[in-house]
């Protein structure tokens, strides 16, 4: 029997995707949005080395979860409605292709995903200090690539399938760059550089080999597993370092630190900023707002509660 039990397909998402449509054969608007809904799953399962419905177990299920609950504390998601959405397709998908076998997933219970705003109390930004004693423990091309997302925001798949060399061909021409590469949905921004951005590229395309930083010979999995057991045994997480960026992107267009970095509660935060900048409150949220927008864009968001998440 061929994997995926037997559907017809060999491929986790197609597999998905026939079962649904052998549920629904003349087709309707469910079906579709739980197709979506099972792709960004898959998209998922791949980058964990999941790639066969035997594979998906309860656990794993519950971690996917769990992990769209903190996508929903950093704003990613206006409620809890799209990610308790995403893992229903998960849990019909998979009692289709067990015959009914399949013990659902529960949101609430299981994953803890809450319908709540995320407004951390503590910065999550990698201190300066900490980001350069990890780095004399890792090796060159892992350092590099974590100067590239403090440096430009990336997320840790983006700044692996970042080719700096081209980078630099587009700075030279167009004074910035596009990031295309991993972005989450497809979706590429443009990003401007100052010369510390430029100056991690640089460093960055010294090490590079291929078309990214991953090496020729290696495929995204098994590198992006390599640096997982590297910050494993160094005790740090990568996402810190966006939050790094972040703060030091609002110092700039704000010309005062982010709430997180001055201690500011969240609701008096624009009292405390009009105060810091000797400006009217009216001027401190407009300027508090149009650098929240900028930041969210160059992380590779749209909407301004999402840099919340960041900033406080």
């Amino acid at each position: 029997m061929s994997r995926n039990f037997g559907i017809g397909s060999r491929d986790l998402f197609s597999a998905g995707k026939m079962i649904l449509k052998r549920r629904s054969p003349n087709g309707f608007k469910t079906q579709s949005d739980y197709g979506e809904r099972w792709r960004l799953f898959c998209a998922y399962a791949e980058e964990h080395g999941v790639n066969k419905m035997e594979k998906v177990s309860r656990e794993f299920v519950i971690g996917y979860g769990q992990h769209l609950q903190r996508q929903l504390e950093a704003g990613v998601y206006r409620s809890a409605s799209a990610p308790k959405n995403y893992l229903s397709a998960v849990n019909c998908v998979m009692r289709l292709a067990t015959g009914g076998q399949w013990q659902t997933v529960r949101p609430s219970k299981d994953c803890g995903i809450e319908r709540r705003s995320y407004i951390p109390k503590a910065s999550k930004a990698l201190p300066e200090t900490q980001h350069r004693e990890v780095q004399q423990t890792i090796d060159d091309r892992l350092a590099r690539i974590m100067d590239l997302q403090r440096a430009l925001g990336l997320r840790f798949k983006e700044s692996c399938l970042f080719d700096a060399k081209a980078a630099l061909q587009q700075l030279d021409k167009r004074g910035f760059i596009m990031i295309q590469a991993g972005t989450k949905g497809g979706r590429p921004r443009r990003l401007p550089c100052d010369g510390e951005m430029r100056k991690a590229i640089e460093a960055a395309a010294e090490i590079q080999s291929g078309k990214s930083m991953i090496p020729k010979e290696t495929s995204y999995i098994k590198f992006r597993r390599e640096c997982y057991q590297q910050a494993s045994v160094n005790k740090i997480s990568y996402h810190p370092e966006r939050h790094a960026f972040a703060q030091k992107r609002y110092r700039e267009l704000v010309n005062a630190p982010c709430p997180l970095e001055a201690g500011w509660e969240h609701k008096g935060r624009i009292a405390k900023l009009a105060d810091y900048l000797s400006i009217s409150e009216a001027e401190a949220k407009k300027i508090d707002e149009e650098a929240r927008l900028k930041i969210s864009m160059e992380l590779g968001h749209s909407r301004v509660e999402i840099s919340n998440a960041y900033l406080g």
